[in-house]
């Protein structure tokens, strides 16, 4: 893989949750789309290492 994929906003909506309750507090523009972009590259990452796994490599 080399570009992560899309997912549904409410995929980002629970990790935005998550941290804006751990932080109490609103997270900015900016942060969310950190955030959002840092769970899609996780995602990716998580992804490609379970195909590994699965091929055994």
């Amino acid at each position: 893989m080399k570009e992560p994929f899309e997912y549904p906003q409410l995929f980002y909506n629970e990790v935005i949750f998550y941290l804006e309750k751990k932080w109490n507090r609103s997270l900015s523009d900016h942060e969310r789309h950190v955030l959002i972009e840092g769970y899609r590259y996780g995602r990716m990452i998580e992804a490609e290492n379970e195909i590994t796994i699965m091929m055994g490599e």
